[in-house]
């Protein structure tokens, strides 16, 4: 019982001796009212003086010469190095099917669930080539391996889109965020994506005779 009351009481006895403590002691300083100024306005008055000294039109030229650069020159896939040894392995481009697919007149293509190589479906007989277009070795290469084809795509990984068009004569793609990279789990460069049967074929290719795996 004890416990309970020295509980009950301990809230008032602190509230009794604050108050019996509490002294006026005056005002220290000068007192101002809180103002919150309006956010809208000061964005605009700061957009104003800006655009007066010329900053804003500045800021705007500087942001458009970083996405023109980043067009010409994306950033380049992480991770890879120039192959030292030949390396391939097939890729198996089978995918469960998410939802099930019909044509316009609603007639089954695929299942959900179903499992589908789309080297079943279409024809496919496109070589895909991996390159870093600031690797000289790399674009010697290139121009060897394209020479007589028509069915070919040239995939960058590093480099300068416009001026590796321009040397190579040919349209170039870049593997943005290295996607495709990551798909087919290649680490080094040149690459080399041929059809084999129902799978892909992937090969790392070493320049300049290196050792072969």
């Amino acid at each position: 019982m004890r416990k309970l009351i020295s509980a009950g009481l301990l809230p008032a006895l602190l509230a009794v001796t604050l108050t019996a403590g509490a002294k006026d002691l005056g005002t220290w300083g000068h007192l101002f009212p809180i103002a919150e100024p309006d956010l809208l306005a000061f964005i605009q008055h700061r957009l104003t003086t800006m655009k007066q000294d010329g900053e804003l039109a500045r800021l705007q030229s500087e942001a458009i010469a970083r996405v023109k650069a980043h067009a010409v020159r994306p950033t380049p896939v992480a991770g890879l190095t120039p192959a030292r040894v030949d390396r391939h392995w097939d890729y198996d481009p089978t995918f469960t099917v998410g939802q099930t697919i019909t044509d316009m007149q609603g007639h089954v293509i695929a299942r959900k669930g179903d499992k589908v190589n789309p080297l079943d479906k279409v024809a496919y007989d496109e070589t895909l080539y991996f390159i870093d277009g600031d690797n000289k070795d790399q674009m010697a290469w290139i121009r060897q391996q394209i020479k007589g084809q028509v069915n070919f795509k040239i995939i960058l990984v590093k480099g300068n889109i416009p001026d590796t068009s321009y040397a190579l004569d040919e349209r170039i793609y870049f593997d943005q965020a290295g996607v495709l990279t990551t798909k087919f789990g290649f680490q080094h460069t040149p690459v080399r994506i041929t059809r084999d049967g129902r799978q892909l074929k992937v090969e790392e290719i070493a320049l300049k005779g290196g050792p072969h795996e």
